[in-house]
């Protein structure tokens, strides 16, 4: 279930200019306003989520900010909001997360993203609920935030981030896909999977900062891209819905239509 939340910039509060990785702080609002929407839920979603063989899931996934007329200054690392209104998308796929669930999350909410260097105030003004596309077994997509694989060698601790057009990705998309089903619904998916990954334009990469200027700072990388995919109507819903690749929750993955 996908929203499209129309954000009013309040410059006077704290200014127009937000350091460029702000994925983390936008996945921290989601979370506080569940929290005051639903304790409970809340304190599940974030201490289990969707557990399946020992890995957390949580099925759902937001876009990039969609701002109409920005400057970036690259050195700094920091893009200034210049039109008055924005747009961002949010996605749901647990049921819980209902119409009415998504719109008292967030009506008149206002919230502020940012570091000590430069934080932005937001009022939202409208919320949206947009229409589910028609799914079919080939669709092509374009990325509205940063796509996320990891793959880890056997015997290492570390992970690599993956291009997307690596030989390793479409089995990695797959899989992620299988889990994500099964945590879910609670079952496997049981059936044939006739299904092919194909990157159609060229990979850009995106290094996000998650934590900045704490001493839990990491940093991800994400492509943006282009990609045709063929797949099971079911599982075409759960990556529109709940995001590909990983670290959905945290603003990575989520696609459109081409």
């Amino acid at each position: 279930m996908r929203f499209r939340l129309t954000l009013q910039v309040d410059k006077k509060a704290f200014g127009n200019v937000l350091p460029l990785s702000y994925q983390y702080e936008l996945s921290a609002f989601i979370y506080k306003a569940i929290a005051q929407a639903d304790r409970d839920y809340s304190f599940w979603l974030h201490e289990n989520g969707f557990r399946l063989y020992g890995r957390q899931f949580k099925l759902f996934t937001f876009s990039n900010l969609l701002i109409p007329q920005y400057k970036i200054d690259k050195e700094q690392g920091r893009i200034r909001i210049e039109s008055d209104r924005i747009e961002w998308l949010v996605s749901f796929l647990p049921e819980t997360s209902t119409e009415k669930f998504a719109f008292g999350l967030f009506s008149e909410q206002v919230f502020q993203i940012g570091d000590k260097k430069s934080t932005v105030q937001f009022r939202i003004e409208q919320i949206e609920l947009l229409p589910a596309p028609v799914f079919d077994y080939r669709m092509t997509f374009k990325t509205l935030s940063p796509v996320c694989i990891p793959f880890r060698e056997v015997n290492s601790r570390y992970s690599n981030y993956l291009s997307p057009d690596a030989q390793e990705v479409p089995g990695i998309v797959l899989s992620n896909l299988l889990n994500k089903y099964h945590t879910f619904y609670g079952k496997p998916y049981g059936k044939e999977s006739d299904f092919s990954f194909e990157v159609t334009s060229q990979p850009k990469p995106k290094l996000i900062a998650i934590k900045a200027g704490t001493p839990e700072t990491s940093n991800i990388r994400g492509f943006m891209f282009d990609f045709r995919m063929k797949a099971p109507v079911e599982l075409m819903k759960i990556m529109y819905d709940a995001g590909l690749g990983e670290k959905n929750s945290i603003g990575f993955g989520m696609v459109g239509l081409k």
